[in-house]
């Protein structure tokens, strides 16, 4: 990241990054040098896989031979199964809650500007299945929470 300007982006978007970081330290760590990275009225889009992700059966992920994944809390490694693709080894991602989540933001200095999940509303011309109530992806919004040299960020 040291190798663009502070402030430089408007937009950042980070897809799926961060359900392979292992521990909540790199997970922080990554997410102070995106907001460093961010403009100080930018956006940056996180799209996560939610818990739900490993514990359900989907069209294009499966679960099923991995029963342990309903056990798993936050940091736990899960895997799961890509059914779209033609390499059908597991993938092995680490849990991270809704909760967890928030906590790793406000620590980097984000505030949450929206949440979208689950991403289906019912209104779509495919008919869902579940994913108008199970999620198997979030989307965060967020945005640069000033920060307080003495107490760190601020919230809005």
């Amino acid at each position: 990241m040291g190798e663009f300007a502070p402030g430089r982006f408007d937009v950042i978007l980070a897809a799926f990054t961060f359900d392979n970081i292992p521990t909540d330290e790199a997970k922080a760590d990554a997410l102070r040098g995106l907001r460093t990275l961010l403009a100080p009225d930018g956006s940056m889009f996180l799209v996560v896989s939610s818990p739900a992700i490993y514990v359900n059966e989907w069209a294009s992920f499966s679960t099923r031979d991995f029963p342990e994944n309903r056990h798993a809390c936050d940091g736990d490694r899960v895997r799961i199964v890509m059914l779209d693709v033609p390499d059908r080894r597991p993938v092995e991602d680490v849990v991270c809650t809704d909760a967890r989540y928030r906590r790793l933001f406000e620590s980097a200095g984000l505030g949450v500007l929206d949440v979208q999940s689950p991403l289906a509303t019912g209104k779509e011309a495919t008919r869902w299945v579940s994913e108008t109530s199970t999620a198997p992806w979030t989307i965060y919004v967020l945005s640069r929470l000033p920060i307080d040299e003495a107490n760190g960020p601020m919230a809005k």
